[in-house]
């Protein structure tokens, strides 16, 4: 049977050298990463506010036992000292041995407080050294580009990225600089929010625009496993 004339066809150009399973096993690594960090950062932002949320309604109780004295105003709660009872089990971690002021571990739980921006920081810290540690140069070899003679030209060349390499900035200044930006900040291309000198303070909208970004990382990765194809059109 005689194939129709003028029939659209596609063909699929396989390069021998692309290890293309390797490149989905790859992409399913970072898409895990990524569903668990997310879940990470997103459940212990709530844990923060839960915190906050207790020790707001524990003082407005304690308060209801001192109305009208000396004792009534939310600067003398403050002072006094936060325990984990009635969160955790007896003895659960070191929770009974912390110690803090009910006003510190308010301020620590607050949307711009301490626990948000450590948590931030994590989060970073964790994906940039997954990408520079394992990814990018497990990228490399699948691609069939790399080699041990001459590594850091092949990541340089076939593994890089915009947003890594704004990434490697802000965490070098959180592992290496106390948390505090250095010059390089000023060489970000997508990540332009700190100053030479400024905290690495990463408030939800900065983890937001990181975590979509790396979206956009994965999905670019996920299209990796297939190969090329070209709609040839026939006359």
């Amino acid at each position: 049977m005689t194939a129709p004339k003028n029939r659209d066809d596609k063909r699929t150009t396989i390069n021998q050298k692309v290890d293309y399973r390797r490149l989905a096993e790859l992409s399913e690594e970072f898409t895990s990463l990524w569903d668990r960090l997310q879940a990470f950062y997103l459940d212990s932002v709530v844990g923060f506010h839960y915190v906050l949320e207790r020790v707001a309604t524990n003082q407005q109780q304690a308060r209801m036992f001192v109305r009208g004295s000396e004792l009534d105003s939310e600067a003398f709660q403050d002072t006094r000292m936060f325990n984990y009872d009635g969160i955790f089990p007896d003895g659960f971690c070191t929770s009974g041995i912390h110690r803090a002021s009910q006003g510190e571990v308010k301020n620590r739980n607050t949307q711009g407080g301490k626990n948000v921006n450590t948590l931030g920081q994590v989060c970073l810290t964790s994906f940039y050294d997954f990408w520079n540690d394992y990814l990018r140069i497990e990228y490399v070899k699948a691609k069939g580009l790399y080699d041990p003679n001459d590594r850091d030209r092949c990541l340089r060349e076939h593994a890089s990225h915009d947003l890594w390499g704004d990434l490697y900035y802000l965490r070098t200044a959180i592992v290496h600089h106390q948390g505090i930006a250095t010059n390089d900040v000023k060489k970000c291309k997508l990540l332009k929010w700190f100053l030479p000198g400024d905290e690495i303070a990463l408030s939800s909208d900065n983890m937001r625009t990181i975590l979509l970004g790396l979206l956009l990382y994965r999905n670019e990765l996920y299209k990796e496993q297939f190969p090329p194809t070209t709609l040839l059109i026939a006359e």
